[in-house]
């Protein structure tokens, strides 16, 4: 009967910190994905500013050449 009262305090802990990792890993999941998507949202304005610098240089270079 001991044996399966400890079993059964074992189990009991068991759960219990299956339930706390479960709720940490739920918190870093969250945390990842909003990371991914300020990532996402930074490299979309990199990109933005990259294409509007080129097509600026590529104006400028356009330009030039027509004049000379």
């Amino acid at each position: 009967l001991a044996d399966v009262d400890e079993l059964t305090t074992i189990k009991r802990e068991l759960n219990y910190r299956i339930s706390v990792q479960s709720a940490k890993l739920l918190r870093l999941l969250k945390q990842k994905d909003r990371l991914v998507h300020k990532v996402q949202k930074n490299c979309d304005i990199v990109t933005a500013c990259l294409q509007a610098v080129s097509q600026k240089r590529c104006k400028y270079f356009l330009c030039t050449c027509v004049l000379v």
